[in-house]
This record gives C-alpha cells, sequence and structure tokens, in this order.
C-alpha cells in the first residue's frame, strides 16, 4: 500500500533552485592536445636536475638562504620533485639547538620578512618552531613596532605565518590583526605586481589555498621580481604546463564516466559539478604519482554532491528511510516503489565500490574497500538525520548538530576516497585508523561542516531546509544572527588551530602524505566557501577553472 502511493500520489519535493553546469563538453573546452609535450619533459628533466643541484649549493650557503630556496620552490609549485632532500634539510636545521638560539638572540640579523618566511616554512611541514622568535618585534608595551607597517613584503610573511597558530599562540592572533590591517592600506602604496599580490593574500592566504591556484598566481608575481631566477622560472613553468595536460586527460576521464552513466537526465534535480569535482581532487593532491587517486576522489565528490542533493533538495522521509537502509544492507533489495532515480544512484554507488574493492583486492590491499563503503553509508545515516530534523520541524540543539555535523560533513567519505587511489601508503591500517574519526579527521570536519554552513545558509534559506548551525547556535542561545554566525566563525578558527597543532604533532604513525591529505581538503573548502559557496554557484569557480585547465603559461 505504501509503494503505490509513493508512485502515485503528489509529492511536495524541496527542490533547490540550483545553477546550472557551466561546462557542457570538457572533453572539447579542454584539450589534451600538446605538440610540445616530448620537448617540455625533456627540457624539465635537464631543468630537474639543475635546480637540485641549486637546493644542494643553497644549503651550503647557509640554513637562513636554504629556507628561502625551499620556500620559493613551494610556492612555485615544484617542491614535490626534492621532498626527500627538503625533509632531510629540515630536519637537520630543526634538530640544531643553535640554528632556534640564533634564530631569537640575533636581533638585528633577521628582519620580519625573513623570521616569518623560517617559521612558516617549517611549520608547513610539520616541525613546530616556537613563536618566541616573533618576540623580538614588540615594543615594551607589548605591541608590534609601528615601523613594521612600512614593511609590505614582511608584514605580508608575518600575515602568512600568522595563519599556522595553535591554541594559546595569542601574538600570532596579534600578528595576524596587526598584519591585515596594514596590508589593506598598502595594496594602494606598493607596486601594481605586490599589490596584486596583498589582495590575493587577504582573500586567500598561502597557508589556506589551494596549491595549484596560489602556485599559478606566484608564478606570474614571481616573473616580475627583479631578482629572480631565470632557470627556476622556466622549470615552474614547464612543470605547470606539462602537469595542467595531464590534469586535462584526467578531468576528460572523469567527464566521460558521469557521461556515460546519462547522471543528468537519471538525476535531473542534482548539481552537475563535474569539472568542480576534480577541481576539488586536484585541491587533495596536484603531483603525477596521485593521477588515479585524482579521478576516484573526483568521482566520490561527485557521488557525494549526488547523494547530498537525493537527501536534501529531492527526498521526502518516507523514501529517504528505505533508501538509507538499503545503502546500510549494501544491496538492492528494499529499494521497491521508491522513484527510479533513487534506485539508479543506489545502483551507480555499488557499482562504483563493488569497482574500488575489486581493483584494492587485486592491488594487495584487502580488506580496504569495506572502509570505503562503510564511509559512505556513514554520510548516508547523518543526511538521513537531517532530512528527519526537517520533516519533524525540529531545529537541534547546537551540540546536537556539531556531533551529526561531523559525520554529515561527509569528510569520512572524502579523507577515505582521497586515499583509495594511494596504493603505496593508503594500508588497512590507515583505513581502520579513519573510521575511529581520529582529532585529525575531526577538526577537519568541523571546519567543512561549519565553513559550508556559513558560506550557503543564505542560499538554503530561501527553501524549506534543515537549521544550520548558526540557525542551532541562534536558537539555542537566543541571540542574533549576526552575533551566532560570529561565534560560528570563531568556532572554524579554533577547529583551524587544532588542525594545525595536529599537523605538527611529530609521532604520527603514518606518513606524511597521508597527513597532508587532511589539510588540503581543509584548503579546499578555505576557498570553496570562504564567503559563498563557489561550488554550487559555479560562475563564481569559473576564473580558477580557466586558469588552471584552460589557459597555459607562456614560456
Amino acid at each position: 500500500m505504501q509503494e503505490q502511493m509513493i508512485n502515485t500520489e503528489e509529492i511536495d519535493r524541496p527542490l533547490a533552485d540550483f545553477p546550472v553546469n557551466i561546462w557542457e563538453d570538457p572533453l572539447i573546452s579542454f584539450s589534451c592536445l600538446d605538440p610540445d609535450s616530448e620537448s617540455n619533459e625533456e627540457k624539465v628533466s635537464s631543468l630537474k636536475e639543475t635546480v637540485r643541484e641549486m637546493l644542494m649549493a643553497s644549503s651550503k650557503e647557509g640554513p637562513i638562504e636554504n629556507i628561502k630556496f625551499i620556500d620559493t620552490l613551494c610556492r612555485l609549485g615544484v617542491s614535490y620533485h626534492f621532498e626527500g632532500e627538503i625533509f632531510s634539510q629540515l630536519e637537520t636545521m630543526f634538530s640544531c639547538h643553535g640554528f632556534m638560539q640564533m634564530m631569537m638572540i640575533r636581533d638585528n640579523e633577521f628582519d620580519l620578512y625573513t623570521v616569518s618566511l623560517v617559521f612558516q616554512v617549517f611549520r608547513q611541514f610539520g616541525y613546530k618552531l616556537v613563536v618566541d622568535v616573533f618576540y623580538k618585534f614588540k615594543n615594551k608595551d607589548g605591541k608590534f613596532k609601528e615601523h613594521l607597517a612600512e614593511d609590505a613584503i614582511g608584514l605580508l610573511c608575518l600575515y602568512e605565518a600568522a595563519h599556522w597558530s595553535t591554541h594559546g599562540e595569542d601574538i600570532l592572533d596579534e600578528a595576524l590583526v596587526f598584519s591585515r590591517s596594514h596590508l589593506e592600506g598598502l595594496t594602494y602604496q606598493s607596486s601594481p605586481h605586490m599589490s596584486n599580490r596583498i589582495k590575493n593574500a587577504l582573500k586567500h592566504s598561502y597557508p589556506r589555498g589551494i596549491s595549484r591556484i596560489e602556485t599559478r598566481q606566484f608564478i606570474s608575481y614571481y616573473e616580475k621580481e627583479d631578482l629572480h631566477d631565470q632557470t627556476l622560472l622556466e622549470f615552474a613553468k614547464i612543470d605547470f604546463n606539462i602537469l595542467q595536460m595531464l590534469h586535462r586527460k584526467e578531468l576528460g576521464q572523469v567527464f566521460r564516466w558521469y557521461k556515460d552513466l546519462g547522471l543528468d537526465s537519471k538525476l535531473p534535480y542534482a548539481r552537475n559539478r563535474t569539472v568542480e569535482s576534480y577541481l576539488w581532487a586536484v585541491g587533495a593532491y596536484f603531483e603525477p604519482c596521485y593521477s588515479q587517486a585524482r579521478i576516484n576522489l573526483a568521482i566520490v565528490v561527485i557521488l557525494l554532491t549526488l547523494v547530498d542533493d537525493t537527501y536534501d533538495a529531492y527526498g521526502t522521509i518516507e523514501e529517504l528511510e528505505p533508501f538509507t537502509n538499503a545503502l546500510i544492507m549494501w544491496n538492492p533489495s528494499g529499494m521497491e516503489g521508491l522513484p527510479e532515480s533513487m534506485k539508479y544512484l543506489h545502483q551507480v554507488l555499488l557499482d562504483f565500490y563493488g569497482k574500488i574493492e575489486e581493483e584494492m583486492e587485486r592491488e594487495g590491499r584487502p580488506g580496504c574497500g569495506l572502509f570505503a563503503k562503510q564511509s559512505m553509508i556513514v554520510t548516508a545515516k547523518a543526511y538521513l538525520q537531517e532530512a528527519k530534523w526537517l520533516s519533524q520541524d525540529y531545529v537541534a540543539t547546537f551540540n546536537e548538530y556539531k556531533e551529526n555535523g561531523v559525520y554529515s560533513s561527509s569528510y569520512l567519505a572524502l579523507l577515505t576516497g582521497s586515499i583509495l587511489g594511494m596504493v603505496d601508503e593508503g594500508t588497512l591500517d590507515v583505513f581502520k585508523w579513519l573510521s575511529t574519526f581520529p582529532p585529525l579527521l575531526v577538526n577537519s570536519a568541523l571546519i567543512g561542516r561549519l565553513c559550508g554552513d556559513i558560506a550557503s545558509c543564505e542560499f538554503e534559506h530561501k527553501r524549506n531546509h534543515v537549521g544550520t548551525s548558526i540557525d542551532c547556535y541562534m536558537k539555542q542561545y537566543g541571540i542574533s544572527w549576526e552575533k551566532a554566525e560570529e561565534e560560528v566563525k570563531i568556532m572554524a578558527l579554533d577547529s583551524w588551530k587544532s588542525l594545525n597543532q595536529e599537523l605538527m604533532t611529530r609521532d604520527h604513525s603514518f606518513p606524511f602524505p597521508i597527513v597532508m591529505r587532511f589539510l588540503n581538503l581543509s584548503r579546499v573548502v578555505e576557498v570553496f566557501y570562504k564567503d559563498t559557496d563557489i561550488f554550487t554557484q559555479p560562475e563564481l569557480m569559473k576564473h580558477h577553472v580557466v586558469s588552471l585547465f584552460l589557459n597555459n603559461i607562456s614560456i
């Protein structure tokens, strides 16, 4: 009887007015043909050895020159070629007590730029350099010296360094406020390329930016610097273009998967964000060794988007409960009477994760596929909880919402998806560890949930939608929307501090590439949801897509 009612009754669905897909055919837009590919491969191979020699030579010039060179390699997007050498050099310096003393005592030798740069490089590689190095830049009254406000590059580096703060490091909170306030004024007093660099940093700071976007921007800054190294610049440009061709090829594969399944016609209520999902995967890792991992993750993001829209902008509670139960059982039973779109999505999920499980078995990683499936089930159950709240017209307490939000953020599925294709690092132990929701995962999930709510709440309020974290906080504490939003933003920043602390815990049981997924996926959220939801509003993301995948860099 229920089956007949679902099929015949006029159903009031919470449909959303999502902007349409703006990339009609990436296979045409993003051509993979490159007549210079062979010569570029030869050039980059030769230049790579030259740059390696330059890196080793910089270590002989002293620790400061060595760190500055490492920073340039990172910003130009080529440090991945020399990870072994870089970690070895930083480990040697960080372990040297004399170097740390030198950074804190020699007041006149190291300016704000140098100290901030050294601090940032160490922390971004997981070494917790102490904040004491910044105290010499304060007056006796405890405030930063005013003359520092005239040092544009020093302030910019201090601003970036302050984003690596952890709890209790008040001086970095003060540094962030001080540097940001003065940088806003310096945008009108600096050279055009420096002014542009400052504006971009204030919009998305380097430590929280998507690596490829930051690299594309920095190459243009670096080229305009009087003292740039031509060999480094050429190496970075050619390397970027080679990777761009690889990324185009991968994007084509993702698009073919989506198109062959006819998902636009089968799920017309859902967002088609194929290109944007692939950019999400590039944000997680851009290096060539993660090619298959990127394709897998892009598909996981697409599937999560389709599942999210099914719960959030299509299904009724009477449909979503059996749909969720069928996912928990991980077989087609129990789908009788549900809309064809939901049946189809369910089968797509079973097929994709079934294929992934078979691949992982062949790779000698038995049991890992089970955790991949479980990550999707955990996410679906959290989506169902939100659907129940909506159907009951219930605004959860903030703690209830936050607890469920760790799961509904989809971060378990995202992080699990990011490790599927990491054959060497993605062991069964890693997947088991993820399933326990360690602090790294919880903090990443909270960043995702809270930032997503802040960015999308205005759009969500245009239709019948479950209360966001801001709604829940506002109702529970009886405060204004503006005050609740401010408090949620502070919580998101606190989660960033907790994540930074976890990233700089040196006793992780798993390799650095695994730990970096947490940071990089949080960076994607920071960019996609900083001011508004540019994942849902693809026109706002268009310039990133064009610069990364359409326009190559002129050599």
